[in-house]
């Protein structure tokens, strides 16, 4: 259902849509660096909290009276990495409990010394991780194509609008220190209604 009221709001939510996938995509190549297991779920983490920050104020925009066909499909492809990249931030933390001694799953699967064998997972968490790496690359063509597309649309003060929130956004999230936590409810909880096709 589209919300004329939202409509004046639309160039300040595809700004903050456009600026919050900027910086996941920024965060998540971080992602790809080899470095401790701690440091690269926080990044993953982050990363997460933002391309739901992206799905949420693309929707909001989305859901105005004026919209490209583009951005349902866009916004879709957007909640799939979501989805992806939550996938294999469970998958890399179950691995890496498997492998701590410390660990629950660890002590259950070697209790009284059953289970000598290395537990682990038909595609890991690396090649996991390289899969959303893949489609993140997959995505910034048609980002650009959508984002030049819709700023041509937008009359002159809808366009200033765009510019100083995306602006004020990038500028924020550049000095941000501590980002906010993500949690999976977050996530799924109103993303899951989104329908394919």
């Amino acid at each position: 259902m589209k919300n004329k009221h939202c409509d004046t709001n639309r160039p300040v939510h595809l700004a903050r849509q456009d600026a919050f996938l900027e910086k996941a995509t920024e965060v998540f190549r971080a992602c790809l660096a080899d470095a401790p297991y701690k440091q690269r779920a926080q990044q993953i983490d982050i990363t997460l909290d933002y391309l739901q920050s992206a799905v949420e104020h693309g929707t909001l925009a989305a859901n105005t009276s004026h919209t490209s066909p583009l951005e349902a499909p866009f916004l879709l492809f957007i909640r799939m990495v979501l989805f992806d990249l939550y996938s294999v931030r469970v998958i890399m933390e179950n691995e890496h409990a498997l492998k701590d001694r410390k660990s629950p799953l660890w002590q259950f699967l070697h209790r009284n010394g059953k289970a000598n064998e290395i537990v682990s997972f038909a595609r890991g968490g690396e090649q996991l991780l390289k899969d959303v790496a893949h489609l993140f690359g997959m995505v910034e063509a048609p980002f650009r194509d959508i984002q030049k597309t819709l700023a041509e649309g937008m009359n002159a003060n809808d366009r200033e609008r765009y510019l100083r929130a995306y602006d004020g956004l990038k500028r924020h999230l550049q000095t941000k220190t501590r980002p906010r936590g993500f949690t999976p409810g977050r996530i799924f909880s109103p993303t899951l209604e989104m329908k394919y096709g």
